[in-house]
């Protein structure tokens, strides 16, 4: 019998159908000193470590770089400053861009900083244009394109490039994605941004509303307008639905190192330039490249105590298991802990009570909060021993429809969840509050949530759910404005649903 080399008795069932890489070479933007700073275990990272970043993004062949909205403060500024300053001493080869809202101070303040270093940055400037976000906010769909082209002539005026990201346009009816990219052109944008911010898509879904747009943007004669696809990784599809987009015709397609980002993480930086690689879509990186950028990713972004899938950030000696009995969620609970565990470890791994999220795990954002006996605590800190014979309450106790909690409608009817992984925590501190005080102050609540530290909504709409909540029948929904008929009816009072 005749020998078979290995190699040909593997038959690979992508080569017949497999077609070489005919358009544009996708651009790669990346977002890690952006968004991949929202991730709940992050830490913003020095100056150098960020400059260092630079250079490893270089490295591997990153075309655009996020370096940060600098409109959140003096020391946004002062770091994009320095980036954009880096970018141009080194001659590295990456187009910086930066982050602003649709305003037009915040498009000047990132044009302050240009001036200021003698080059240019592109403006993203995003703004959340599904009728969920305009309903939320309360926004008419006059006053949403109104503020896209005041932005975009601001940027237009000062001779940088803008390009308007559009927040959750994979839940954005197909209406209201031509004003908006009426609006875009209209007002000079170059490039249109579309969003999975929450992970919405999937990769048919993807080459469709890419394939749509494309379509919009011939029909308005904006043929110099190119996309850009960001995408989120809550259902585990953002690698695939980044690479749908490419292939469906985008220009720039955004990642993070590793990832990282809000909620489950973005589109990861590494994968996603590899598979551009085995798509004929890009140049091979060298694997020292890589080994830099992922050292970067490590040390200088992510929490240096990364977690394991064992839920714990450090190795546990041998330890003898201890009977613990108490009660979660009103129900008796006994079983066996290591006297090192958690609280919130025994609730999420041991418990399944998976509610309780485990953001900082050294006590500083809040996100992991339960009830203990009624009152607030962080469970990341507190030992599981300690609750011998005590009452643990989380998140799911909170009853949901049809006898819906009062916190859960209140949080649903004012959108004070955006990412949502504060939200948990956020809700059991006020539980405590009102249990202990049914009719708190605005201050008071404030005061209640002060340890809850939230990325996304800037706490106005967490306020007013919990007032709400505090007395549903005196809180009925605002009716909509004139210009307001395409966003959904507002909900009902809570009382007159419990009717």
């Amino acid at each position: 019998m005749q020998s078979v080399k290995p190699q040909e008795s593997l038959y690979d069932w992508n080569e017949p159908n497999r077609t070489v890489w005919t358009g544009p070479r996708p651009r790669v933007v990346d977002e890690t000193l952006r968004d991949g700073l929202q991730n709940a275990s992050a830490k913003d990272p020095p100056l150098d470590d960020k400059l260092a970043a630079l250079h490893a993004m270089a490295a591997i062949g990153v075309d655009l770089v996020s370096l940060g909205l600098p409109a959140a403060g003096p020391r946004a500024v002062r770091d994009t400053t320095a980036l954009l300053r880096e970018i141009v001493r080194a001659r590295l080869p990456l187009k910086p861009t930066a982050a602003a809202r649709t305003t037009e101070g915040d498009v000047t303040a990132i044009t302050n900083i240009c001036q200021q270093v003698g080059a240019s940055i592109d403006v993203y400037a995003f703004v959340g244009c599904s009728p969920i976000r305009c309903y939320v906010e309360n926004w008419t769909m006059e006053w949403l394109l109104d503020r896209i082209r005041k932005a975009g002539e601001t940027a237009r005026r000062e001779g940088v490039l803008y390009c308007l990201v559009m927040e959750d346009t994979t839940r954005t009816p197909p209406n209201v994605l031509r004003d908006v990219f009426a609006a875009s052109v209209d007002c000079g944008a170059k490039r249109i941004c579309i969003c999975d911010t929450v992970g919405h898509a999937d990769p048919i879904g993807t080459s469709e509303i890419v394939k749509f747009a494309r379509k919009t943007l011939e029909e308005l004669g904006a043929h110099d307008v190119e996309l850009d696809w960001h995408g989120h990784n809550d259902r585990g599809l953002a690698l695939a639905n980044a690479l749908a987009a490419a292939s469906a015709g985008v220009r720039g397609v955004h990642g993070t190192a590793g990832g990282i980002g809000e909620r489950c993480g973005n589109t990861s930086m590494e994968q996603l330039i590899h598979q551009l690689v085995v798509m004929g879509a890009r140049d091979a990186v060298p694997d020292h490249a890589f080994d830099a950028y992922r050292s970067i990713r490590v040390e200088a972004v992510q929490d240096k105590k990364p977690l394991t899938t064992s839920g714990t950030t450090r190795a546990e000696p041998a330890e003898p298991l201890v009977t613990l009995r108490t009660k979660v969620n009103h129900e008796s609970v006994e079983l066996s802990a290591r006297p090192s565990r958690t609280l919130l470890e025994l609730l999420r791994y041991d418990l399944d009570l998976v509610g309780s999220k485990q953001g900082c795990d050294e006590g500083d954002c809040g996100a992991c909060t339960v009830l203990l006996d009624g009152e607030p605590v962080l469970s990341c800190i507190t030992l599981a021993l300690s609750c011998e014979g005590r009452e643990i309450e989380t998140v799911e106790s909170l009853k949901g429809a049809p006898d819906l909690d009062p916190l859960l409608d209140a949080f649903d009817r004012t959108g004070a969840g955006q990412c949502g992984f504060c939200t948990s925590g956020m809700l059991m501190s006020a539980k405590g509050l009102l249990s202990r005080e049914p009719r708190p102050s605005r201050q008071r609540i404030r005061e209640a949530i002060s340890g809850n530290l939230c990325r996304c909504t800037g706490y106005g709409a967490i306020v007013d759910a919990i007032e709400i909540a505090s007395n549903p029948a005196a809180h009925a929904p605002a009716p909509l404005l004139p210009g307001q008929e395409w966003l959904p009816k507002p909900l009902p009072p809570y009382a007159e649903k419990k009717k």
